[in-house]
């Protein structure tokens, strides 16, 4: 049971969209991860929340089509019992962190969302450089947010 799950999800085929597949690669490459969790996946789905059910910590990785372009945000998550988003295969981080109460009976003590605005959707498997240049800062705010000191100091 992962303690702590990354959660990434983009489209590879949309250009920028794509970011959360190129920061969940890195991670799952960095031995620094090693005791973390990461999914790459097209979209959040119901799915996703058993395994968010066992873990301790959530980060949702994500483009941002409303952020400036490279722009990182980290933001918390909290869980949102609205909507009938259970019953289909697109549901947000709130709902999803809802789901995984309301089935599963537990969640996540911290959940947090980590995007990067992006510039072009267009059809391309190539990420603009404002996203590339701002991967790094988006890998070491994933860190930040995951590391055991600075969570319970």
């Amino acid at each position: 049971m992962a303690k702590k799950l990354v959660l990434a999800c983009g489209n590879t085929l949309r250009g920028d969209d794509g970011v959360g597949w190129a920061i969940a690669a890195l991670l799952e490459d960095d031995p620094a991860f090693e005791d973390v969790e990461v999914v790459g996946s097209h979209q959040l789905t119901p799915e996703m929340a058993e395994p968010i059910s066992r873990a301790e910590t959530v980060i949702f990785v994500d483009c941002s089509a409303v952020a400036d372009a490279g722009e990182v945000s980290v933001f918390p998550v909290a869980a949102a019992r609205e909507g009938n988003a259970s019953l289909t295969h697109n549901v947000d981080p709130a709902r999803l962190l809802a789901m995984a109460a309301e089935i599963f009976g537990a969640g996540p003590q911290r959940a947090f969302a980590v995007t990067v605005g992006g510039a072009s959707f267009g059809m391309s498997e190539e990420l603009s450089e404002p996203v590339r240049a701002a991967i790094p800062e988006a890998v070491i705010a994933i860190k930040d947010l995951l590391d055991e000191k600075r969570a319970n100091p």
